[in-house]
């Protein structure tokens, strides 16, 4: 089995959910506007949105619907890679997964594709209509940019998070509850809502070792104006070589999580 054609599989697993439960779809394209219309009013009613401006560089409305947008991309990706052996384990799939000659890392490489495109594809009724809306036709070259590098700030945290999960589940037990410490700690350390250049030092530290991190301050400095074209290629070439770094352990990991459930057994 090639890997197109795992590809093709995903794609019929995930979409004929996502059509079958509408509601799923709806929340693809209204989860942006709903969450920055709920910050905004917390926002509005607690302070001035000229404070924000004058300390973020960018404003609001711009802000935290690009952040709910590039948020929303990358844990498309986190999660479908970190509860995916869990789902398989709870749905009674996974002794057939484990059985199958299909190559593990291919597997895992191909599951949040179909999801993230459909995310991105969400893009063009959120993230482009605002910045069409505030700046015109900048604007919709902004939101295409803003739309891609979200697509690369998912597909860097790939290597990162199948590294972690091969990890976690060969442990094995109950191992797994770790992921519910690490998710919360990955939505502030990548920067969506809480930009890279206002953390405190050891925030940035963190985050540093996150690849999409760089993608989301790129995207921040791009729609703020803070920083010129070598900047944001410099602030992606960095994510590019700890993707890359990440790739070995990455797959290490996965195939370690494999014997160890092939020596642990499976419940059918």
């Amino acid at each position: 089995m090639s890997f197109k054609d795992i590809i093709v599989a995903e794609f019929r697993f995930v979409y004929a959910d996502v059509f079958r439960r509408k509601a799923i779809l709806f929340m693809f394209i209204t989860y942006p506007y709903m969450l920055t219309a709920f910050v905004l009013l917390i926002g509005y009613s607690m302070g001035s949105a000229s404070v924000f401006m004058e300390r973020v560089g960018i404003d609001p409305a711009i802000f935290f619907i690009v952040a709910g947008f590039t948020l929303m991309a990358i844990l498309g990706v986190g999660d479908d890679l970190l509860w995916r052996p869990l789902f398989d384990e709870w749905m009674g799939t996974l002794p057939y997964v484990m059985a199958s000659p299909v190559s593990r890392i291919q597997h895992y490489l191909a599951i949040p594709i179909p999801r993230l495109i459909l995310v991105l594809i969400s893009g063009s009724t959120s993230v482009v209509p605002v910045l069409v809306y505030y700046y015109g036709l900048q604007g919709l070259f902004e939101g295409l940019a803003v739309i891609i590098m979200a697509g690369i700030a998912s597909l860097m945290f790939v290597t990162l998070v199948m590294a972690i999960m091969g990890i976690v589940y060969g442990m094995g037990g109950e191992n797994w509850r770790i992921i519910n410490v690490l998710r919360p700690l990955f939505l502030i350390l990548v920067g969506a809502y809480y930009p890279r250049y206002l953390m405190p030092l050891a925030g940035r530290i963190a985050s540093w070792f996150i690849p999409s991190s760089h993608v989301i301050e790129a995207i921040h400095r791009m729609i703020a104006g803070l920083g010129g074209p070598i900047d944001i290629l410099m602030l992606l070439g960095i994510a590019t070589a700890l993707f890359i770094l990440y790739a070995p352990p990455g797959v290490k990991s996965i195939i370690y999580w494999e014997k160890s459930k092939m020596r642990e057994g499976v419940n059918v």
